[in-house]
């Protein structure tokens, strides 16, 4: 087993970069024209694109610190 598939933030990230991979896939598909009882209403994708934010922030700041500690403990 690799080091990275051990590291709980390498995991995060990887299934982070997966799930955008999806939505990325599910919006680039074509669809049919909507009916208006169909959309999504935005706030509810205004509320999801502010959480998916924070957590793709978390996850940054994560990541620098595992960075940090691992360059403190390579010194």
């Amino acid at each position: 087993m690799s080091e990275s598939s051990k590291d709980p933030v390498a995991m995060a990230a990887a299934r982070l970069e997966s799930a955008v991979d999806r939505l990325i896939a599910t919006l680039s598909r074509p669809r049919p024209p909507a009916d208006e009882s169909d959309m999504v209403p935005r706030a509810e994708v205004a509320a999801m694109a502010e959480r998916l934010d924070a957590t793709i922030a978390r996850l940054r700041l994560a990541l620098a610190e595992e960075l940090r500690a691992g360059e403190r403990e390579g010194e």
